[in-house]
């Protein structure tokens, strides 16, 4: 949505143009216009002030925003049609001897008219203005670029009680005594809810107690079964939008059948749960399995029955005060003395809420460290907005105020953000697209429009008001908290729309509607958006749109700026696409098109085109290299057979992936893809993808594409075919292809690389020389012998190396660089058949590396010395590294993984290790030097006893899960063999190999629960009964039984009583007979003796048949 004091001088802009441009216009109107547009400038920025607390100054703004959307209209109708008139005449001979036609003295009418109505308008709204009483301010304060920086501040995780916190509910949720199945953590929107789930979600106790660990974002659109889809979902399932609850209810059972689970439902509304609904789930929850919610509604809790309710304290002042100083990036030693007490007092406005106070402190980091300047935000008029419906106390004043500090360029593309609906992760390149095609970023010399719209998004990201993805680094890829959503929705309604389009398309209420992204399930509703003529954007992301409705829509929708039907089950578009003149972005990716119209060729002002993976087309028309304003063509994906459009026009073209290349330098002789030398003429390119490379045998083709003076390319992918080679490259083909990557040769901006099924035996001589490279991946290079010099990449942070099966050694030379790698952050080799040993490495290299990850390196014989400095490497993972036999010398490492290492024998001296986890290393004997080690996983269905090396260490463990055979397993029960071993540690959880639990024990409470089901399947009599000692074990003698599961087990504790009943029935019949025929041969024998002494024979045969009977029940 345009915000109008930065929408105005635009509007000034754009009648100065019509009056300096050729052809009739009606200059006196638009002159007269300016003079109106002018005045409204210093109105408006009064309105913007006031539109917090003023609901007329937010009507009157309203009025203001729609003029100028129709002024907008109106001149793009008059430049695009004199840009076709143009276009036509030059087609044309008679354009040069024919006067005006009627068709340009109509255009001169139409716009004559609209200049007319604009004007009587603006009268309209310069007068409501000046009954309002808005005065003129100069606001260009707002204005131009901000030089807000980008940095790192401290993360809210580590303040407060939250850890406390956060083992206490582990404690709760993984407490087997505890029947409350569903834990509830209550609170207001930003007080850290979402947080502390998180936390006891990644926990290591928590990851060991539950086999499955499910997360789910619940969405204020979810019904009930909406809700379960997305469970089974986020559990691995794949649900389609036609499944019925019992469908998706039998496809949950199926993924979590006899498995202990957790299930973390965040942010769950009143509407989504009713009276005991969760009762439902109840059956799954057998083994210990819980249900965490999250939620921000008192009346959820009072809707779940029996649930443990943990209601979220507040930060304290010195939590809030650190956190704050933190975003405000304020040195408490040298500024806390003076703006502490302010700072106190904007805390309590705060009410507390971290978010909010993160918000405010990105605020004040953009004011200057002194009491006036933070006085002002403290007595700013933001904090009385109270009109959201979903007001929050402190905390939407927080993003009221937060919003107005915003730059008035970053203000509209934020306000934009609106229509992208809840639960969608917002992706930078995405939101960068349609910022540019709606006009919204401002031009700079000497800078691209992606990279002023990357850099607003870092601004955003940086203020607090987005959110990186969590549990994701990367921090492209971000979301919006619902209560900044419904801030922004509260000002944009009028004109933004996501959901279901039956709410909303009902006459009067769709008229000013600008922007719109669907999410219905109904494609019949969508024919009724034609109708809505003042639509500039519309996304149907897969929705079930099909060709029927296109036609409709096309011809509607003239004013359309951005078209997105990726996903969607078109199979055409028709030729009724030229009519959207003013389109600047069309996606048609992941859809079923065989192909695109000529007509294409007349959306002159198409800025974006997405095509990703269409695997039905596989051509493309010409009229595609007549799109002179083309930023980006994204084929990436789509298997192309024939390539038409020239594209050396395209010279805005930033962004082409999927540039296959062909065989000859001219296109029209083998049109299977382009010639190389396209590319000389593409100046602007920041992100381009080769492929099929090895199709050029000329390498004098390869200059003439002059990558080397691309200034702005960033990121770069060089393909060749994978055509999975089994055996040696020629020797010259080798050689050809190398020659070739020599002479590509790429500029020194780059800062990703990824070269993909490359078959020279020598990597291209330029590699090691890119200095400013930060990203390398190299794949599928199955010939390559020998790796180059890479450790003189200063600034690489991330490298990936896969399938470079003829690779043996990675080798160090050390050059004039005092480090190799010295910022690399994350090192990834993964199915290196022969890779054995790494050379020239030195204790100080790699210092920066943080995360290191082996994977089917089998004959790897030792790590890199370099790791062993590493002053940040906290994960490492290691499987199917079969030759490697000693990981050790690792001082700050944290997390070991370890997996099929056969040949691994030894750990030691790993002083700061706290998780291990082990997944069938048979030979791995010796753990040495991991004292704070306090979570072990074991998962090896083929151990028969423990290995020696976890009774050394087994004392220190805080947890400890074992996936193993049944034979193992019995081992651990009381009385077993190695349960001396684990009876101190504090929670044990034994699974047999389909990880369905075996028991739980807990030192703690000296509880000890088996599953009986599972127990008698193994062997019943070696069940632990008498003879425990009472301080080991407390074992339950309860009688009851009771079914908590129809997908599992029935959960009973360990019973004589039970013991007792299955002994009986097995000997019963036996002892009866017994009885029976002993007593007729006595009654035979004995016929002539009295009959006490008959009676006295009996007794005492009855007595010791009795006897052997309970001896054998004893025995059982």
């Amino acid at each position: 949505m345009m915000i109008a004091t930065a929408a105005l001088p635009a509007a000034s802009r754009s009648v100065a143009a019509l009056l300096e441009g050729e052809g009739g216009v009606p200059a006196d109107e638009l002159r007269r216009l300016d003079r109106k547009l002018t005045k409204a400038r210093g109105l408006a920025a009064d309105a913007e002030a006031k539109e917090g607390r003023d609901a007329g100054a937010r009507a009157w703004l309203r009025e203001l925003r729609d003029a100028l959307y129709e002024l907008g209209d109106a001149a793009d109708d008059f430049r695009i049609a004199g840009a076709r008139r143009q276009l036509e005449g030059r087609r044309s001979l008679r354009h040069w001897f024919t006067l005006p036609s009627s068709t340009e003295r109509n255009q001169y009418k139409t716009l004559k008219t609209s200049i007319s109505n604009l004007n009587a308008k603006m009268k309209d709204i310069l007068q409501k203005g000046s009954d309002l009483e808005l005065e003129a301010i100069n606001h260009e304060g707002q204005n131009g670029r901000s030089e807000f920086a980008w940095e790192a501040v401290l993360d809210d995780f580590t303040l407060g009680d939250i850890e406390n916190e956060k083992n206490e509910l582990i404690d709760v949720l993984t407490d087997r005594k505890n029947t409350k199945k569903v834990v509830t953590i209550v609170g207001c929107s930003g007080i850290g809810k979402t947080t502390l789930a998180r936390k006891i979600h990644e926990d290591h106790h928590t990851r060991n107690a539950f086999s499955i660990v499910v997360w789910v974002n619940v969405f204020s659109g979810f019904n009930d079964t909406g809700l379960l889809s997305a469970i089974v979902r986020a559990a691995g399932g794949n649900p389609r939008a036609e499944e019925n609850r019992v469908q998706l209810e039998a496809m949950l059972a199926a993924i979590l059948k006899g498995k202990r689970f957790l299930l973390v439902l965040d942010d769950v509304r009143n509407h989504q749960i009713y009276e005991n609904s969760l009762e439902a789930y109840w059956h799954l929850c057998g083994h210990g399995s819980r249900i965490l919610i999250t939620t921000r509604d008192e009346s959820v809790v009072m809707k779940v029955k029996d649930a443990h309710i943990h209601r979220v304290k507040k930060l304290s002042f010195q939590d809030c005060w650190s956190l704050l100083c933190s975003n405000a990036c304020l040195d408490e030693s040298v500024h806390g003395n003076t703006l502490r007490n302010i700072g106190i007092s904007i805390i309590q406005k705060c009410n507390k809420l971290p978010m909010a106070v993160k918000i405010i402190g990105a605020v004040l980091r953009t004011k200057e460290r002194t009491q006036e300047a933070w006085q002002r935000v403290q007595e700013s008029e933001g904090w009385l907005f109270k009109d959201l419906q979903d007001y929050v106390h402190g905390l939407t004043e927080a993003i009221f105020l937060g919003y107005h500090d915003l730059p008035l360029h970053l203000k509209q593309c934020f306000i934009y953000l609106s229509l992208i609906p809840e639960g969608f992760v917002i992706r930078q390149q995405f939101v960068s697209q349609l910022w540019i095609s709606e006009g919204l970023i401002e031009e700079r010399d000497n800078c691209s429009l992606e990279k002023i719209a990357e850099e607003y998004y870092r601004e955003l990201l940086s203020r607090n008001l987005l959110q990186p993805e969590t549990g994701n680094d990367d921090t492209t890829r971000c979301r919006m908290h619902n209560q900044i959503r419904s801030f922004l929705q509260f000002f944009a309604k009028d004109k933004f729309f996501s959901g279901d389009l039956k709410t909303t398309i009902n006459g009067n209420s769709s008229e000013a509607l600008r922007h719109m992204w669907i999410r219905s399930n109904v494609p019949t509703t969508v024919e009724e958006m034609g109708t809505v003529a003042s639509l500039k954007t519309v996304i149907l992301y897969k929705t079930p749109l099909g060709n029927r409705s296109l036609d409709k829509l096309f011809k509607g929708l003239k004013y359309l700026q951005v078209l997105d039907l990726a996903g969607t089950e078109i199979t055409y578009v028709p030729r009724t696409m030229e009519s959207l003149y003013h389109l600047r972005l069309l996606n048609l990716s992941l859809t079923r098109i065989a192909d695109l119209p000529e007509s294409i060729e007349s959306l002159t002002n198409l800025m974006f085109l997405g095509l990703r993976y269409c695997n039905w087309l596989h051509n493309l028309p010409n009229g595609i290299g007549k799109l002179q304003n083309l930023r980006n063509l994204d084929l990436r994906g789509t298997n192309l057979h024939q390539v038409l459009p020239s594209l050396v026009n395209l010279k805005q073209l930033s962004t082409l992936h999927g540039f296959v290349v062909n065989r000859k330098p001219k296109r029209e002789d083998d049109p299977t893809g382009w010639p190389l030398e396209d590319i000389k003429s593409l100046d602007a390119l920041r992100s381009l993808q080769i492929l099929r490379l090895e199709r050029v045998s000329d390498s004098s083709r390869v200059q003439e594409a002059m990558l080397e003076a691309k200034s702005h390319l960033k990121e770069l992918e060089l393909c060749c075919s994978n055509d999975d080679r089994q055996s040696d490259i020629r020797e010259e083909n080798a050689r050809t292809l190398k020659d070739i990557f020599d002479r590509l040769s790429p500029p020194q901006c780059l800062k990703s690389l990824k070269i993909v099924s490359y078959y020279g035996k020598l990597f291209p001589d330029w590699l090691p020389n890119l200095s400013n490279l930060q990203r390398l991946v190299l794949t599928d290079c199955k010939f390559c012998e020998h790796l180059p010099n890479l450790g003189q990449l200063t600034e690489l942070k991330f490298l990936t190396i896969t399938s470079c099966s003829k690779l043996v050694t990675i080798k160090q030379v050390r050059t004039h660089t005092s480090q190799a790698f010295p910022k690399l952050e994350r090192l990834h080799l993964r199915d290196m058949a022969n890779l054995q040993s790494w050379i020239g490495f030195e204790p100080d290299d790699m210092p920066s590396l943080a995360e290191f990850r082996l994977e089917n390196c089998p004959k790897l014989h030792y790590l890199p010395s370099g790791i062993k400095n590493s002053g940040v490497l906290r994960s490492m993972q290691l499987r199917h590294v079969e030759s490697l036999q000693i990981v050790e010398d690792l001082p700050v490492l944290k997390e070991l993984v370890l997996q099929a290492c056969s040949g691994l024998e030894r750990i030691s001296n790993l002083p700061s290790l706290e998780v291990l986890v082990v997944l069938g290393c048979s030979w791995l004997k010796d753990i040495t030097g991991v004292h704070p080690l306090r979570h072990v996983r074991i998962v090896d269905r083929e151990l028969r006893e423990l290995p020696g090396w976890f009774a050394t260490n087994a004392s220190m463990l805080q947890t400890f899960t074992i996936v193993g055979a049944a034979e193992l397993l019995q081992r651990l029960l009381p009385n077993g063999e190695d349960w001396e071993i684990i009876r101190h540690i504090r929670k044990v959880y034994a699974n047999l190999p389909d990880e369905s639990p075996f028991f739980t024990y807990t030192k703690s409470s000296a509880d000890f629960h088996v599953d009986q089901r599972i127990g008698e399947r193994v062997n019943p009599h070696v069940l632990p009964g008498a003879g425990i000692p009472h301080e080991a074990l407390s074992i339950s003698l309860d009688n009851s039984v009771v079914r908590t599961s129809r997908i599992g087990a029935l959960r009973v504790q360990v019973r004589r009583i039970s013991t007792l009943k299955t002994a009986i029935r097995r000997y019963l019949v036996l002892y009866l007979i017994m009885t029976i025929i002993v007593m007729q041969v006595l009654s035979y024998l004995l016929q002539n003796r009295t009959n006490r002494e008959i009676w006295l024979v009996q007794t005492l045969v009855i007595f010791f048949t009795t006897v052997l009977l309970l001896l054998l029940v004893f025995l059982e």
